[in-house]
C-alpha cells in the first residue's frame, strides 16, 4: 500500500503520473487529501481532469494561520494513515501538507518518500523553504528531478536513498497538452483566439499580501502590455483577489489590458499556457510547465528553486528592483528562440517512482539515520 498526502493543485498534478503507474501495476494506494486547497476550481476539478481516484480521506483543514494549519494536518493525517498502515507515505513538494504529512508518517514509523526532493531557494523568508528542508531531513527516499538536487542534498549530508527520476510535471504536461488543445475552449471563450497575449499568475505572499508591492507589480505589467501590444490573461488566486479588492483604485486591475478569470482547471490552464506568447509568474510549478511546453517565462521573484529553467534559457528572474526591469526581461524572453532543452526529463518519471516504491530492496529508514 502506497499512501499520498497532498493538499494543493500542484501536488495533485504531480502525483497523477505516479498514481497512474501504480494503478497499471495493480498496486493498492490511498490518497489522503488535507483540503489545503478546497474550492472546486482549485481542487475537485483536478481530480476529475487527471482521473485520480477519490481520496481515502479528506482532512478538510481549509485556511488557517500556518502553525494552526500545520498542527491540524499532523493530527488528522496521523489518524488517517493509522487506518491504512501503508508501506510508504509519499509527499510532493514544499507545502504545509508536505511537512504535516511527513511528520505524521514519521511519528507512526512509516517510511517517507519525498517527490521533488532537494529543491532549494536559500530564501528562508519563504515558508516553502522550511517545509522542503525539514521534510527532507526525515525522508528515506529522495526523488530528485535533476542532478542539481542530488548535488545539493550531498552538500547537506544526504547521500543515501537519493534517486534522480525526472520531474513528473513533464509526464503530466506532455500527456495532457494536446488533449487540452482539443478539449478546452477557454481561449475562444475569453475572446483571445488569434490575439497575442501573456499569461499572468501571482499568488506568493511576498508579492500579493502587500498593497504597495502588488500595486507596483500590476502597474509594471500594464506598461509591459502596452509596450508589447499584449493582453494579459490573469486567473486570479483568491489571495491575490482579496488584496486587489481592498486596494484603493484596485478595480482598474480587473480591466484592460487584463483579462481576469477565476483560477483555471488543468486543461484550461494548459491551453492558456501553450498558446501564450510568454508567462509572467511567481509560481515554481508554472516555471516548470512553461519550460516543458517551451513558453518563455519571466519569474517575478529574486530567486528560484528551479535554476535549471534559467540555465537553459527558458526563464528570467525579475524582482522589480528598478524601473524598466520587467520590460527588459520581457523583451529578452520574447526575442529568445524556443529551442531550449528540457532539463526535467523524458516524461517517464512516474514510472521510475512507482518502480522504486514497489522495490522491497529500497532502504526505508531516514537518510540521516545510521
Amino acid at each position: 500500500m502506497i499512501a499520498f498526502v497532498v493538499g494543493t493543485r500542484p501536488e495533485l498534478i504531480k502525483i497523477a503520473p505516479v498514481v497512474d503507474a501504480l494503478v497499471r501495476r495493480k498496486a493498492p494506494l490511498a490518497i489522503v487529501h488535507t483540503g489545503q486547497h478546497y474550492s472546486y476550481q482549485m481542487d475537485a476539478v483536478f481530480f476529475e481532469e487527471l482521473g485520480l481516484p477519490p481520496p481515502f480521506a479528506n482532512l478538510e483543514v481549509g485556511s488557517a494561520p500556518p502553525a494552526l494549519q500545520l498542527g491540524t494536518i499532523i493530527i488528522r493525517a496521523a489518524e488517517a494513515l493509522a487506518k491504512v498502515r501503508p508501506d510508504w507515505v509519499l509527499v510532493q513538494g514544499d507545502t504545509n501538507s508536505v511537512l504535516g504529512g511527513a511528520l505524521a508518517a514519521y511519528k507512526l514509523g512509516i517510511p517517507i518518500a519525498h517527490l521533488e526532493a532537494g529543491l532549494r531557494s536559500d530564501d528562508w523568508e519563504m515558508p516553502e523553504e522550511a517545509n522542503r528542508v525539514l521534510a527532507g531531513r526525515i525522508a528515506a527516499l529522495h526523488l530528485c528531478p535533476t542532478e542539481t538536487q542530488r548535488e545539493r542534498l550531498k552538500l547537506e549530508g544526504i547521500v543515501r536513498g537519493v534517486e534522480v527520476v525526472g520531474n513528473t510535471v513533464v509526464d503530466a504536461a506532455l500527456k495532457s497538452a494536446e488533449r487540452a488543445r482539443q478539449r478546452s475552449t477557454i481561449v475562444e471563450r475569453l475572446g483571445l483566439a488569434g490575439q497575442p497575449y501573456g499569461l499572468v499568475t501571482l499568488h506568493r505572499p511576498s508579492n500579493v499580501d502587500s498593497d504597495e508591492r502588488l500595486r507596483t507589480i500590476m502597474r509594471e505589467l500594464m506598461e509591459v502590455a502596452e509596450k508589447h501590444s499584449l493582453r494579459l490573461v490573469f486567473p486570479i488566486h483568491p489571495r491575490t483577489r482579496a488584496t486587489i479588492a481592498r486596494m484603493e483604485g484596485g478595480t482598474r486591475f480587473f480591466e484592460s489590458p487584463f483579462v481576469t478569470t477565476e483560477p483555471a482547471g488543468y486543461m484550461d490552464f494548459l491551453r492558456l499556457l501553450a498558446d501564450a506568447k510568454l508567462v509572467l509568474t511567481d509560481s515554481g510549478g508554472v516555471q516548470e510547465e512553461a519550460c516543458t511546453l517551451r513558453v518563455p517565462c519571466v519569474t517575478i521573484r529574486a530567486n528560484t528553486e528551479r535554476p535549471e529553467t534559467v540555465d537553459v534559457g527558458a526563464n528570467m528572474l525579475c524582482d522589480l528592483t528598478s524601473p524598466g526591469e520587467l520590460d527588459a526581461a520581457v523583451a529578452t524572453m520574447l526575442a529568445r528562440p524556443r529551442t531550449w532543452n528540457n532539463p526535467f526529463g523524458d516524461g517517464k518519471a512516474g514510472e521510475r517512482v512507482a518502480d522504486l516504491l514497489l522495490d522491497p530492496a529500497v532502504r526505508r529508514v531516514p537518510s540521516g539515520a545510521p
